[in-house]
């Protein structure tokens, strides 16, 4: 059948094939018993099909009523899930972008009173998760993803590359704990961060020093933490040189290897926009602010973040990151 069946009648079924009783789905809808009955045999007719077997004032499903409820179960739960997250989005037209948390606390936000001021027209959204996101059905305008992903029907910008460099506290290094080369990593606790795809076993091995372990290992599954730790001197990591950037400038990291790095990783933080709106002025004013941010990603972002004088340390970031 080309027309769809009535929305009363598809209510009442899938109340009553949760149920498997009409009086318990009149209760739910608001409606008769005999109004239900109604609808579920006008939905058989339309059909063409029996969905109940009705025996001993029992209901049993049909095969074809088993098959048909799952359907229109998942339906009404995509409709529910559409509306919520419609709602959620509120009145305004927001514009709505995603990015790995670590990313969104260290990078994006020092950065974004720039695009507010550039953009007052602009309601921005940006959720932080590390979940997987469907550019091609969620309501989302573009995606910060780190990584090497393929993504169909997309719109693929490199923004940040990730170039890897040693990092730790100035306070760290001491005539009994130096940092003159990569052979006295083995003095020290080595900082990991799991989601990097290059870490210390491949950097070291570039150098032909992979017998070289360090002292005891710490590890943490996002960047915002392993540089926190970094910066409170409970080891050295390898990190990213654009995500470390203002604690640089800041001078509560040091790179005591500079003439090893940043090495590039052979991975980028992309910028991911579906192409059906692609072209939308929003978009295109966001992409463009990311392109020219990303161009000085290594320099300290803004007159928001770290400065020496401050000596602050960055704020935790509360959410767990997969990708960065």
């Amino acid at each position: 059948m080309d027309t769809l069946p009535s929305l009363p009648a598809l209510r009442a079924f899938d109340a009553v094939a949760r149920w498997m009783s009409v009086k318990r789905a009149a209760e739910e809808l608001g409606v008769t018993p005999s109004a239900v009955s109604h609808q579920i045999a006008r939905l058989e007719t339309e059909l063409g099909v029996r969905l109940f077997h009705r025996s001993n004032r029992r209901l049993l499903l049909t095969d074809t009523g088993e098959i048909y409820r799952d359907r229109v179960s998942r339906a009404f739960r995509d409709l529910r899930d559409a509306s919520r997250e419609v709602t959620e989005r509120g009145a305004a037209d927001f514009l709505v972008l995603t990015a790995p948390p670590s990313f969104a606390e260290i990078w994006l936000l020092p950065r974004l009173s720039r695009f507010l001021t550039a953009h007052p027209d602009i309601d921005l959204r940006i959720e932080a998760t590390s979940r997987p996101v469907d550019l091609l059905r969620d309501p989302v305008d573009a995606s910060i993803r780190y990584g090497r992903e393929d993504w169909p029907g997309c719109e693929i910008i490199p923004l940040v590359e990730e170039r890897l460099t040693v990092l730790c506290a100035p306070g760290l290094i001491s005539d009994d704990t130096p940092l003159t080369s990569p052979e006295d990593l083995r003095h020290h606790t080595l900082i990991h961060s799991d989601q990097r795809l290059t870490g210390w076993p491949e950097w070291l091995r570039t150098l032909n020093m992979g017998k070289v372990k360090g002292a005891r290992n710490l590890r943490f599954s996002q960047s915002a933490h392993s540089l926190r730790a970094t910066v409170d001197g409970l080891g050295v990591a390898l990190e990213s040189k654009a995500m470390a950037a203002d604690l640089l400038a800041a001078g509560l990291l040091c790179e005591p290897f500079p003439d090893l790095g940043p090495v590039p990783a052979g991975a980028f933080y992309d910028l991911v926009i579906p192409k059906d709106r692609a072209e939308h002025p929003k978009t295109l004013a966001l992409k463009a602010w990311l392109i020219a941010e990303s161009q000085n990603s290594e320099r300290s972002p803004s007159r928001n973040g770290i400065h020496p004088q401050s000596g602050a340390a960055p704020h935790s970031p509360r959410d767990p990151d997969a990708s960065g």
